[in-house]
């Protein structure tokens, strides 16, 4: 049969449209490998497999897979790169045959393939957008460990560029080969999905979620290569870089359709007259409450251990500025140094007033976000 990652013989509008395909990386997961590819390969897009160097015979079940043609095309790595490598491997391998998006999902059966086409469509409708898959509802199942993961890279990424995300773990993703190609991350492993989401942002990619189903296997079926002291201090040390570069102004290259100094800017002044909606039930909502919570902790600190002086006030406003701390986390870390530095007493209640607005605002303002979810 003719392999379809190679056809070149296409009409002027398909060469306009974006080229798709299911981009899968796997890792020693036997026991869900085939299931998953099948069920991915019934959305008449071509399926690539990417074989992280497996030991269980996942190499077997794949190539027999493509000898049947369910599997469109698959490419083994020498050596075991992690999942950040692994998917490195796979854009590459489309860009060089054509392709100009991915639809990426894992192996382990935990993402609900009937999904593919909802991101299809949303690339063919939006090929500039950057898509997220968001778990939600919750599951009730849900390990607290991975919850509390979850929240705080997404309150990390809150600080980094603004965006208020509702599931950075999620590996559900409709990709941009041109994001993933012009844009390096630091990761190896698991924490460059989320690193990508900031860098994206800052790069000026405009990011969505889908909606996608939380699903969780029994913990004696489930399989995990995440390894907790060594993807998690990973994860914390990239969360931290990514927050001393945001300290610093950036110059990125735009376009038509990007303009990330401009989206920059205004995505700060939006966020520092206000923290973000913190009503209602969905993620987003509750990454910005996380967040809020987190910048009033973190200004009470400074407000009590600062020196007081005009130094002082201006870092504190340059940190509020650069992480999206917004106006009431500010004024809470800046009022023992405004009150010593000798300012009226009336200019402070103003300031204090408005620090006040600005935190009540979340709560009043409409619930739009800076991630509209697309079901």
């Amino acid at each position: 049969m003719p392999d379809r990652l190679t056809t070149t013989s296409r009409s002027a509008d398909e060469a306009d449209a974006p080229r798709v395909a299911i981009l899968i990386p796997t890792y020693d997961n036997r026991e869900t490998l085939e299931s998953v590819l099948r069920a991915a390969a019934s959305h008449d897009l071509p399926l690539v497999v990417i074989d992280d160097a497996s030991t269980d015979g996942c190499d077997a079940i794949i190539a027999d897979l493509e000898h049947q043609g369910v599997v469109h095309r698959s490419f083994r790595v020498p050596r075991n790169l992690g999942k950040a490598g692994a998917l490195r491997a796979g854009f590459e391998l489309l860009r060089q045959t054509g392709f100009t998006h991915a639809i990426t999902c894992d192996s382990d059966a935990q993402h609900d393939t009937d999904l593919i086409p909802v991101f299809a469509e949303a690339i063919r409708r939006s090929p500039g957008v950057y898509l997220l898959g968001c778990r939600f509802p919750l599951h009730p199942d849900q390990p607290r460990r991975n919850l509390i993961g979850r929240t705080s890279s997404n309150v990390a990424i809150r600080a980094h560029c603004g965006l208020a995300i509702g599931d950075s773990p999620c590996g559900f993703r409709g990709w941009p080969l041109e994001l993933a190609a012009t844009i390096p991350g630091l990761s190896g492993r698991y924490a460059w999905e989320e690193e990508m989401i900031t860098r994206a942002a800052w790069a000026g990619w405009p990011v969505r979620s889908i909606d996608v189903p939380a699903i969780y296997h029994a913990r004696d079926t489930r399989v995990s290569h995440y390894r907790f002291r060594r993807d998690w201090s990973e994860g914390i040390g990239i969360y931290l870089l990514l927050l001393g570069e945001a300290l610093l102004p950036r110059l990125h290259r735009g376009s038509a359709d990007r303009r990330p100094i401009r989206g920059s800017f205004l995505r700060r002044f939006d966020r520092l007259l206000s923290p973000g909606p913190l009503r209602g039930r969905r993620p987003e909502a509750a990454t910005n409450r996380w967040f809020l919570l987190a910048a009033i902790l973190l200004a009470t600190l400074v407000a009590t251990l600062a020196p007081a002086s005009f130094a002082t006030i201006a870092v504190i406003a340059w940190a509020g500025w650069r992480w999206h701390a917004g106006f009431a986390a500010i004024v809470i870390a800046a009022l023992p140094s405004l009150d010593a530095t000798g300012v009226s007493r009336s200019i402070l209640e103003w300031i204090v007033l408005a620090g006040g607005a600005s935190l009540l605002s979340g709560f009043l303002r409409p619930g739009r976000r800076a991630i509209a979810p697309t079901r």
